[in-house]
């Protein structure tokens, strides 16, 4: 009787163990998983080496707030776990790469704790019995570069029932939005064009483009207009793609077209030696005098200077001047403007230019001995002057009052040329050529 009392004993002591066995089984870790257990490939275990049974695949029970194009380093964002089944429920979720490397920080939230760091979270009491029971908690996302980040999670629902979920991530890639703008070409003359255009660059890739000038006036919405501007000018693209915007400028430099002025014309007197001169110009890269004639410049690549006449120009009455202003580049147009220098001296004049006052010369032209016979002079002092075409004196005579008046003159020692013989009284003067040969 005593050993069937103790065999009865003994069974219900292990009835009682194996049910004890099987209850401490299905609650191993009622308030959170250790660390390592979220069945990916770098922890390599799962909720069913300690609660036995298998474990399957599902699908959506790890979700987030991260955009569909990504998520944006150093952004914060919320990560849901949702257990559904019938029994106490737990969970243990950590975000890593096929190695088992964390990837971005994870803080827990209510009903969940940290384990490993910060590296998992899972719940802090197994969840109720009923049908869903949810998590919250959030992820600090990894440095830019990280690529794409696996969230992989187990789940414990009821005894033995071991379910595996993941959510993958991609980084969102896009750059921040950015434009270059170009005028080509960047320096015109003006009246030119220049093509503008802008690219932008990151953003959603979709843009639109509106355009505008410093000094203002120019508007665009084309990414590539044509300008044609006066004077120098900014242009600037404003780049939208919706959400972000972007400005780019491009300058466009207008080089204006030279200008010249040669001076007011001039009447001189026909025994002047030097004409000066005090031109004007802008925007040019050089100026040359030039003449019509074959007199000298005293610096023909100078605003100012002196035109030496020579005596064909005074013999021909008057000389043409002309100042040129080459362009700067890109202008190519030269300016040019004209000076006439009249001389005021005997040029085709008649030998009789007052019908009381002639003059006779005789032989002209000479070998530098002729008369001279002087017609017309009445009772009225005179002067008669010989010079060259410089102006210097060869001789001077006065003639005193008398009707009629005839000298021989001696120049042969004078150099050949043109002289100029003036008759000079208080009220006329008549001048008349006289060539040595």
């Amino acid at each position: 009787m005593k050993k069937q009392n103790l065999i009865f004993l003994l069974w219900i002591i292990g009835v009682v163990l194996f049910n004890l066995s099987a209850t401490i089984s299905v609650i191993a870790y009622p308030s959170g998983s250790p660390a390592g257990y979220t069945g990916s490939p770098g922890d390599g275990q799962h909720c069913v080496s300690c609660h036995g049974g298998s474990a399957a695949t599902v699908a959506g029970w790890i979700t987030s707030n991260i955009p569909t194009a990504g998520y944006t380093a150093g952004t914060v964002y919320t990560i849901t776990v949702t257990v559904s089944g019938s029994g106490k429920k737990g969970f243990e979720v950590s975000p890593q790469n096929v190695t088992g490397t964390q990837l971005g920080i994870l803080a827990a939230g209510t009903g969940s704790h940290l384990v490993g760091g910060t590296k998992y979270v899972t719940q802090n009491a197994s969840g109720s019995t009923s049908s869903t029971v949810i998590w919250t908690f959030t992820w600090t996302a990894p440095v830019a570069g990280t690529g794409d980040v696996t969230f992989y999670g187990a789940f414990c629902v009821g005894k033995s029932s071991t379910k595996l979920s993941t959510l993958v991530v991609s980084e969102n890639a896009v750059l921040p939005l950015s434009a270059t703008a170009s005028a080509n070409p960047a320096l015109v003359c003006a009246g030119q064009s220049s093509q503008l255009n802008v690219i932008p660059e990151g953003g959603s890739g979709t843009y639109t483009f509106a355009w505008t000038s410093i000094p203002p006036g120019f508007t665009s919405s084309l990414q590539n207009p044509v300008v044609t501007p006066n004077i120098s000018t900014q242009y600037i693209a404003h780049v939208t793609d919706g959400a972000l915007s972007a400005d780019a400028p491009a300058n466009v430099t207008v080089i204006q077209p030279p200008s010249s002025f040669a001076g007011d014309d001039t009447t001189c007197a026909f025994t002047v030696t030097q004409v000066s001169l005090n031109g004007s110009a802008t925007d040019f890269s050089t100026v040359l005098w030039t003449t019509s004639g074959t007199g000298s410049f005293s610096a023909a690549n100078d605003l100012a200077g002196n035109y030496f006449p020579s005596a064909g120009d005074k013999t021909g009455g008057n000389v043409t001047l002309t100042l040129t202003a080459s362009a700067q580049s890109p202008c190519t147009t030269a300016a040019t403007d004209t000076r006439i220098i009249t001389f005021d001296g005997p040029t085709g004049i008649a030998t009789i230019l007052n019908k009381k006052i002639s003059l006779v010369i005789s032989p002209n032209p000479t070998n530098g001995l002729f008369n001279l016979q002087v017609n017309g002079i009445g009772d009225r002092d005179a002067i008669l002057t010989i010079s060259d075409l410089t102006g210097r004196a060869a001789t001077q005579l006065d003639l005193k009052s008398f009707h009629f008046q005839k000298e021989q003159i001696d120049l042969t020692g004078y150099p050949k040329g043109l002289y100029f013989v003036r008759i000079q009284t208080k009220e006329q003067s008549v001048i008349t050529k006289l060539v040595i040969n």
